[in-house]
């Protein structure tokens, strides 16, 4: 009997039901392998036992009497089973390879990652938590200047790839005669230098001293000032911004009033142009070339600008370079200020300074600046405080008639040129203490820094002709090479590898390369 008709049963059924579902059951055919089997009732002689509840019942019983269920076996299923039994003479490896095949993949596995990390690099170097840590690197306790970076405890100027300085037995070609108007000369490049005349911009041959082209359109030109890739030529009521490198104008600031001084901020984005006339400094954006705001300062004619880095401090003063036979002013101011604010937004700070401050220098982090008294032979520190005034320091003594004050990077330094002094003074902006002076045999007329801060650029005097001195900041050597002639200004290329001494008197011009 099989499954279903055993399910249609109910416990309660009579005999007669169990005995037909018997007979239906012995009605349909059995497996062969059914038939094959032995009789599970002749399990011993007149015994037997239930093939449903296993109890022992008497043998030849049809049902048994413990559960009413017949005694013949259960009819097996037409289907085969869905995994078949193994043969009687199988092995026992075709048994049990598949849990074998897995527990060899899982030992391969584990052996390969145990060979690997055996063969890897370092594997027998010392564990990195047994190696001594080494000491932290020194940090700067003050914030490095622009262009600086922290190195073992000290900030170090990093000098520009592309700029250099002269060499210390230059070639110099000229004299080059000059027209008895020209007011001003720059060096444009290694090959050309320019000329200011009231005809316009004239560009000659730093080879030959040939006049290769004239600027027309830029008439009355007085100073040159190099601002970046253009130059700015200043003329009594404009400034005429020409393309150095094909002269070209390319616009016309209109001030309406004469420029004395240009000074270019470090990040090159803003420069300040003095105007003694109008007793204000005019702040021009170098970006489009235009004047965004002019600062008033009372009465006083301003001269010499400088500013710092951020472009955030700036000072000024009133001092004037006496011509040949003139008194020296006695008196003078100093007028602390910020270009980044607008004009009537300013403080309205004016230090007074008797001595004639024709030379200012700012540090370029805005904490102090330094103003030269010509009448005075002293170096005045000013050193900006919260509220936004400033405080004169000690005084510091230099050479007779110090002119001009500029910037060495390298070590933070400051170098003064002293006209009846005939010398330079080299200076530390830290411990504001003399490091060295270098004197020459003539009056010391104009000085121009290397963009490397390497070297110094002089003008000398003499009684039979002029010279040019080349101090090297390092070792403080200085070698003079005579020119012929008296250069009264210095001007250098932008990348320090060319210069150009220009005498005002003999209107004549030498390069030196």
């Amino acid at each position: 009997m099989d499954h279903e008709t055993r399910s249609d049963i109910e416990p309660g059924s009579s005999a007669a039901d169990a005995q037909e579902a018997f007979h239906a059951a012995e009605a349909s055919p059995l497996p062969a392998q059914w038939l094959d089997r032995p009789s599970r009732r002749s399990t011993a002689a007149g015994a037997a036992s239930c093939p449903v509840c296993l109890e022992r019942i008497a043998a030849g019983v049809v049902l048994c009497p413990e559960c009413g269920e017949p005694t013949d076996g259960p009819k097996p299923s037409v289907r085969a089973p869905s995994i078949p039994d193994a043969a009687p003479d199988a092995s026992w490896l075709s048994l049990h390879w598949r849990p074998l095949v897995t527990i060899g993949a899982i030992l391969g596995l584990i052996s390969t990652g145990g060979a690997l990390r055996y063969l890897a690099p370092h594997r027998f170097a010392p564990s990195r938590a047994a190696t001594a840590v080494p000491p932290p690197t020194p940090v700067c306790e003050a914030p490095c200047w622009s262009g600086e970076s922290c190195q073992l405890g000290r900030c170090v100027w990093q000098r520009p790839n592309d700029v250099g300085h002269l060499v210390d037995a230059p070639s110099i070609a000229g004299p080059f005669s000059l027209p008895k108007g020209a007011f001003d000369a720059l060096l444009l490049d290694r090959d050309r230098f320019a000329v200011a005349l009231s005809s316009g911009l004239e560009v000659r041959s730093a080879r030959t001293g040939e006049a290769l082209s004239l600027v027309t359109e830029a008439p009355n030109v007085r100073r040159l000032h190099r601002v970046g890739e253009v130059v700015y030529a200043t003329s009594p009521s404009r400034i005429y911004v020409i393309d150095a490198a094909t002269t070209r104008l390319l616009k016309t600031i209109d001030l309406g009033e004469a420029v004395g001084d240009i000074q270019v901020g470090a990040s090159g984005r803003r420069a300040l142009a003095s105007l003694p006339e109008a007793h204000a400094v005019a702040i021009l954006a170098t970006e489009y070339h235009a004047e965004i705001e002019r600062i008033q300062f009372g009465d006083d004619a301003v001269g010499p600008v400088a500013v710092d880095d951020s472009g955030t401090r700036a000072i000024t003063t009133t001092g004037q370079l006496p011509l040949h036979g003139q008194r020296e002013p006695s008196g003078g101011v100093a007028y602390p200020f910020d270009p980044s604010r607008l004009g009537s937004e300013q403080d309205r700070v004016r230090t007074s300074m008797v001595g004639n401050p024709v030379g200012a220098l700012m540090a370029p982090d805005g904490s102090a600046a330094f103003v030269a008294l010509r009448a005075e032979n002293t170096l005045v520190p000013l050193t900006w405080l919260p509220s936004g005034a400033v405080r004169q320091e000690a005084r510091i003594t230099t050479c007779r008639e110090p002119e001009q004050i500029e910037l060495v990077r390298i070590d933070r330094r400051a170098v003064v040129r002293c006209n009846e002094g005939r010398a330079l003074q080299i200076f530390d902006l830290s411990k504001r203490e003399l490091i060295r002076a270098v004197t020459f045999p003539g009056r010391a007329l104009d000085m121009a820094i290397a963009p490397d801060g390497t070297q110094a650029v002089v003008a000398l005097s003499g009684d039979g002709g002029g010279s040019v001195a080349l101090v090297d900041l390092k070792s403080y050597a200085a070698k003079v090479h005579p020119l012929g002639g008296e250069p009264t200004r210095i001007r250098l290329a932008p990348d320090g590898g060319s210069a150009l001494a220009l005498g005002d008197r003999a209107k004549v011009a030498w390069v030196l390369q």
